[in-house]
């Protein structure tokens, strides 16, 4: 083994999982339910903080599309979560089946 795919091997980390897109999805299901189901009347808040900052005029906007919009963030972040923590179940799958699998091969040749 070369010393480069040495160092490689020891940074690497024991699962496939980010745990930055982890967090990432975690902070997007938080604030998209928080939008979505109206918590102490986050998106009224929201849509009153938005329309006195944005120049111009805020358009069709109204707190009830913030709701609607929140519940699609709110849904991307359960979508990432769900696919990086499988990616974890599976990756972790994998290394136990790999090391049965050796263990198997070991106890077969000693058999032999």
């Amino acid at each position: 083994m070369r010393t480069s795919t040495a160092i490689l091997l020891a940074g690497r980390a024991s699962s496939d999982a980010d745990p930055v897109s982890l967090v990432i999805c975690g902070i997007l299901l938080i604030v998209g339910s928080v939008l979505a189901f109206d918590w102490k009347g986050a998106a009224e808040h929201f849509y009153h903080l938005t329309s006195t900052v944005t120049f111009g005029f805020v358009g069709a906007a109204t707190p009830r599309t913030l709701r609607f919009t929140g519940a699609v963030i709110a849904l991307l972040g359960l979508i990432g979560m769900i696919v990086e923590l499988m990616v974890e179940v599976s990756s972790e799958l994998e290394v136990r089946s790999a090391h049965s699998l050796s263990g198997l091969h070991i106890v077969m040749q000693s058999a032999r």
